[in-house]
């Protein structure tokens, strides 16, 4: 689904923009994701890896934005003067016994964090969710140490449902546990 273009503040006052990225914004996308990965390899499930191949062949990027765009889930990208500085995504289940879930995951660039974008886009969707028929929950999961984050979700109203051991191995062999989050919408 498109999500219409919006401007907000940051606590600091930086004034922002939140849309869904256009097809010819694929390239510009790709470069950004590798960079915010990059940054924050350590508490995000994906890593710059996952990113280089859609250099090469920036027409999987596009699919995906496309798919963004023309299905049901919600692809979120916040832009300073241009630049794409973090996104979200809603993604919403689809089986019979599972369509009341949807899931929830955010990534923004270092020098972006705690200044409110988190926050805005986490009421963005939230309120998407909550005028969803049907969607009763939001998932997510986090890095245990993720003390920022956790900070957030639980400030939007998710709870702690259970832990994960080894949820990331990161390159050097070295694991993190994580925590599974949920919010009720009822």
């Amino acid at each position: 689904m498109i999500y219409k273009e919006k401007e907000f503040y940051t606590k600091n006052n930086i004034k922002l923009i939140a849309k869904t990225p256009d097809i010819t914004e694929a390239k510009e996308l790709v470069e950004a994701m590798i960079r915010i990965t990059k940054e924050s390899s350590e508490y995000l499930a994906s890593s710059p890896e996952t990113f280089l191949p859609f250099r090469d062949d920036i027409s999987k990027e596009e699919d995906f934005i496309k798919s963004s765009r023309e299905g049901l889930n919600y692809y979120i990208c916040v832009y300073d003067n241009g630049k794409i500085i973090g996104d979200c995504e809603l993604r919403f289940f689809s089986q019979a016994k599972t369509k009341h879930r949807s899931s929830i995951g955010i990534a923004i660039a270092k020098e972006y964090q705690n200044i409110g974008i988190g926050s805005f886009l986490f009421d963005e969707m939230i309120s998407i969710a909550r005028n969803t028929p049907g969607i009763e929950q939001i998932e997510l999961e986090v890095i245990s140490k993720n003390e920022r984050a956790k900070h957030l979700y639980t400030k939007k109203g998710f709870v702690k449902v259970g832990d994960i051991p080894n949820n990331l191995k990161l390159s050097d062999g070295t694991y993190l546990d994580g925590e599974r989050m949920v919010l009720f919408l009822k």
